[in-house]
């Protein structure tokens, strides 16, 4: 029986969910370009044009097969159905990531077959997380891991070591790094025809568009897909993990793997990454060439074990995500989250790296953004929606559990055990830009105090209350007992200050 095979821009992998099952000459392929998405927030450029791009492409691809593809651009995708005639009742999808669209397909009668583009899934971590007191990564890693074999000696891990993350922490070397070029994708006709549209739709629709609009960095189909990801099995995975936590200025991608747009919108699969990851080191230990463990570790537990994670907790708590706010901050964006505008050369290395390329790796995302908007007192939900529109491989399901869990603890304490809030001295130390930065991380108060290390100790301050009773946290307050009365008012002070009129 025929049936209509609704692609979604985030499910663009040939081999898994509805897309794997259809048939050429059975089965229509139907595409729809909502131009309702492009209002429900500010955007990137490139992260429109990455998505277009990638779906133009798989249509292509399709046609060539043998396959009917209709795309259409819609209002709404209930109206882009309507306008290829695609009936509900005789609609197929993989169920979407994304908890409001299932619940509005599920209305409309569409059928939604399992979602495969993941390892373990939703109801594996659900099963295993009901049968557990605490939802910590490192259980929920081991056990996928093991599942597969990725790094077992048998029911062992490879050098007796679940995780070697301790070893992953280098601070950056003072003569520079010699990190390896990356390629980027040859751009084509496709690309071009997105960017002049969105440039078109931009101005004819008033939409807040940030960025560059390219060129285009991440890997749209799925033979660019696949060369990526040779790529840094080859040229990068061997030196990812010593500075898998440092930031460098002018060299964004350092030994990063560059995979998670194309992951998150299926044209690779998770497990493949798994595979390459455990091939390359076990052929190399055949070689006898002693593959740096920690690297192969590290970028395996990035891959099976959080982003496995982050989707089942995503399923497992929502929608209770969206009403997270632990410690109530309410406050705003500061302005130079758009522009990059500060005096703070962190912030404005990171916010400018963004704008270039839609990207930059963790440790930026992490320590510099989400640990300024945490120590500033931004609300997590307007956080997020800025990561979410502003990032390349940003979907509510990636960006809920990890900007309001884990960056911002708007969940109490179900991602991380303790807030991720540090002063300027953890800047100063794993980055490279407090020296070039008129402010001084060492320095709480006054002209040249870092704002990092001002709202740090202010922080501290204003959360006291639910922050000491975390026995993790108690060496920070030991410390803030002893600054005095004195210097804590000060520090009040000018933090607040501070965030009545951000500093330039």
């Amino acid at each position: 029986m025929s049936r209509d095979v609704l692609v979604l821009g985030d499910q663009l992998g040939r081999g898994s969910g509805a897309l794997a099952r259809a048939e050429p000459g059975r089965d229509r392929i139907v595409m729809v370009e909502a131009l309702a998405k492009l209002r429900e927030r500010p955007w990137h450029r490139q992260k429109l044009a990455f998505v277009w791009s990638a779906m133009r492409h798989l249509a292509e691809e399709l046609r060539a097969e043998g396959f009917e593809v209709a795309t259409t651009r819609a209002a709404t995708l209930r109206e882009g159905l309507a306008d290829l005639r695609a009936d509900p009742a005789r609609t197929v999808v993989m169920a979407p990531s994304s908890h409001d669209l299932r619940a509005t397909l599920r209305r409309w009668g569409v059928e939604q077959v399992a979602n495969e583009a993941f390892i373990a899934g939703e109801q594996a971590f659900a099963d295993w997380a009901g049968s557990r007191r605490s939802l910590g990564l490192e259980p929920f890693y081991r056990r996928v891991r093991a599942e597969h074999g990725w790094l077992m000696d048998g029911d062992a891990p490879i050098g007796g070591t679940w995780n070697l993350d301790a070893e992953n922490r280098e601070r950056p070397p003072r003569g520079g790094v010699d990190a390896p070029p990356v390629e980027a994708p040859t751009e084509d006709a496709i690309d071009e025809a997105v960017r002049a549209e969105l440039a078109e739709l931009e101005a004819s629709m008033g939409l807040e568009l940030h960025g560059s609009p390219g060129p285009r960095r991440f890997a749209a189909t799925r033979a660019e897909a696949e060369r990526a990801l040779t790529a840094f099995v080859d040229e990068r995975l061997e030196g990812f993990g010593p500075l898998e936590d440092a930031v460098v200025a002018d060299e964004p991608y350092l030994w990063h793997s560059l995979l998670s747009a194309p992951l998150n919108v299926g044209l690779l699969h998770p497990a493949e990454v798994c595979d390459a990851i455990d091939a390359a080191y076990r052929q190399r230990a055949a070689d006898g060439a002693e593959p740096h463990l920690p690297s192969y570790e590290g970028a395996l537990r990035q891959i099976c074990g959080w982003r496995e994670y982050v989707w089942g907790l995503y399923w497992w708590r929502m929608p209770a995500w969206r009403e997270d706010n632990a410690l109530g901050q309410t406050g705003a964006l500061p302005s130079y989250f758009w522009d990059g505008e500060t005096d703070m050369a962190c912030v404005a290395g990171t916010i400018g790296d963004l704008l270039e390329r839609a990207w930059v790796h963790h440790i930026p995302r992490l320590m510099i953004l989400g640990n300024h908007a945490l120590l500033a007192g931004v609300d997590p939900h307007v956080l997020n929606d800025w990561f979410h529109g502003m990032f390349v491989d940003g979907y509510e399901w990636v960006m809920l559990p990890n900007v309001v869990g884990m960056s911002q603890w708007a969940d109490g304490g179900i991602m991380a055990t303790k807030p991720y809030a540090s002063g300027g001295r953890y800047l100063d130390r794993m980055t490279t830009y407090c020296g070039a930065c008129r402010f001084d991380p060492t320095r709480r108060t006054g002209a040249d105090a870092c704002p990092f290390t001002t709202l740090y100790w202010d922080f501290l301050d204003r959360h006291e209350e639910p922050l000491r009773r975390n026995h993790r946290m108690r060496p920070m307050y030991g410390t803030l007992e002893r600054l005095g009365d004195d210097e804590r008012a000060a520090v009040r002070a000018q933090a607040a200050d501070w965030r009545a009129a951000p500093p330039g």
